[in-house]
């Protein structure tokens, strides 16, 4: 018999009335706190006023919730075609991560816009806040249970005995694939190729390439072991949208770079 990791904490806090107070809800907040705090110290390093990152969260929290939420109807479909009381809840889960993104760097790009502050240099400033406030929520996605692998017998699997734990109830005392650790090591990879790079990249724009870049090559592979519906060529949705955006960082970070020469040679730089 092998070893294995035995989680038998209750995700929910306390209820206050027919409202549950989750850890995933407790833990996302702090998550929020550490990566804006982090976001506005990459803003004033960058030449922009940290007093942004207050307008930009205003705007970054709502859309990239309601993003989030969008991605995870869509890649359950079947299910909230039958549930549609579900579609919409006031608890924080069922979040998907690019749909996270998607919100979120939407709201960047309307705040900057409207401020007229440098847009692809406030999506660099994200570069690094988002995967450490990743590193932070996939604690919350541990204690939930609720990005769940494959059953496995290696020794550091995952055992949840809580009953209140999201996972399938077919799999409570199954040793599975612990795939929030797998992403957490691969973020710390992340934050320390970040860390070295950001400094030696001089085009703006390119850092938060960069981030999308790694993060999309680690979650396709890791996303082998998560138990998700497939939708195409046996491919769930993350790692469909994973190749898309692998696809297009590259072009991309090109195209920055020869608009940014283009810009110097026009102004006799």
């Amino acid at each position: 018999m092998t070893a294995s990791i035995t989680i038998n904490v209750d995700p929910i806090l306390f209820h206050l009335g027919p409202l549950a107070l989750r850890w995933y809800g407790v833990i996302m907040a702090i998550a929020v706190l550490v990566g804006s705090y982090v976001f506005a110290r990459q803003l004033r390093k960058r030449g922009i006023s940290s007093d942004h990152v207050y307008g930009m969260l205003l705007l970054a929290v709502p859309l990239g919730i309601v993003g989030a939420r969008l991605f995870h109807i869509l890649d359950n479909f079947a299910f909230y075609w039958h549930h549609p009381g579900q579609l919409w809840t006031l608890q924080l889960i069922g979040l998907a991560i690019y749909g996270v993104l998607t919100g979120g760097v939407a709201a960047v790009v309307i705040y900057s816009r409207w401020k007229k502050l440098p847009t692809w240099r406030a999506l660099d400033c994200l570069a690094l806040a988002i995967p450490v406030g990743q590193l932070i929520g996939k604690c919350a996605n541990i204690i939930n249970g609720d990005t769940w692998g494959y059953p496995t017998k290696l020794p550091w699997g995952f055992v949840y005995k809580n009953p209140h734990a999201l996972l399938p109830t077919n799999l409570l005392g199954v040793s599975t694939q612990p795939t929030p650790v797998y992403e957490q090591l691969w973020l710390l990879v992340m934050i320390a190729t970040l860390l070295y790079a950001m400094p030696r990249l001089r085009t703006d724009g390119t850092a938060f390439l960069l981030y999308l870049g790694l993060y999309s090559f680690g979650r396709f592979f890791i996303s082998f072991e998560r138990v998700n519906n497939t939708l195409f060529l046996g491919l769930r949705e993350a790692q469909l949208l994973a190749l898309v955006v692998l696809v297009g960082v590259i072009p991309l970070a090109v195209w920055l770079r020869h608009r940014e020469s283009a810009q110097s040679a026009a102004t006799g730089r």
